[in-house]
C-alpha cells in the first residue's frame, strides 16, 4: 500500500526556503538512477545535508548501475546498491561530527525509504517534509506514525538558476 499524503497548506517561508535549498543540491547527486537530496535544519539553520552519492569504494560510474543492469524496479531491493540515501549520508556525517539530530526537521526531496525511516527515527528527528513520494511506504509498518513524528508533503518547488537563467521543477 501506497501512502497517500495531503500536500500540507501550511508549509511556512521557512520550511520552502530549506526546501528550495533541496532543489539547488539535487542536481548535484551523483546516483545514476535517482536525484536526492536531502538535509536536517533546526532553529533555522541546517544542521548537515548531502545528496545520494555512491560509497567512495565503487564509484558507479565505472562500475554502472547495479540496479539499472538487474532491472530491479524503484524502491526495490535497495541492499545491494552502492548507492547510499541522501538521508544516510546525513546521518553518517552528523554521527562522525557529533551534531545531534533530536528534535530536528529532515527535510527531503522524496519520501524516506523504510530503512531511512527507521534510522531517522532513531536519530530522535521530530519532523519530515517531503517533495515527492515513495513507491513502497505501508501503512500498517509506518515508523514515523507510531513514533509520533510530523510528516508533512510540501509541493515541488521550482527556482532560477542564476548561472543559467533557467527554470527548474524538481
Amino acid at each position: 500500500m501506497v501512502r497517500r499524503a495531503t500536500i500540507h497548506p501550511m508549509i511556512t517561508p521557512e520550511d520552502k526556503k530549506f526546501l528550495e535549498l533541496l532543489d539547488k543540491e539535487e542536481p548535484k547527486a551523483l546516483c545514476l538512477r535517482a536525484k536526492i537530496s536531502a538535509l536536517f535544519a533546526k532553529d533555522g539553520k541546517v544542521l548537515v545535508q548531502h545528496n545520494n552519492d555512491w560509497h567512495r569504494e565503487y564509484n558507479c560510474n565505472k562500475i554502472g548501475c547495479i540496479r539499472n543492469q538487474m532491472k530491479i524496479p524503484s524502491g526495490h531491493q535497495r541492499e545491494i546498491c552502492y548507492g547510499v540515501c541522501a538521508e544516510q549520508w546525513c546521518l553518517a556525517l552528523a554521527a562522525k561530527d557529533g551534531i545531534s539530530l533530536e528534535g530536528s526537521t529532515l527535510y527531503v526531496t522524496k519520501h524516506p525509504c523504510r530503512i531511512c525511516a527507521s534510522m531517522v527515527s532513531i536519530a530522535g528527528v521530530s519532523r519530515v517534509v517531503y517533495q515527492e513520494g515513495y513507491p513502497i511506504v505501508m501503512e500498517q509498518f509506518d515508523i514515523f506514525k507510531s513514533k509520533d513524528i510530523k510528516v508533512e508533503q510540501a509541493e515541488v518547488t521550482e527556482f532560477k538558476d542564476p548561472e543559467t537563467t533557467k527554470t527548474h521543477s524538481i
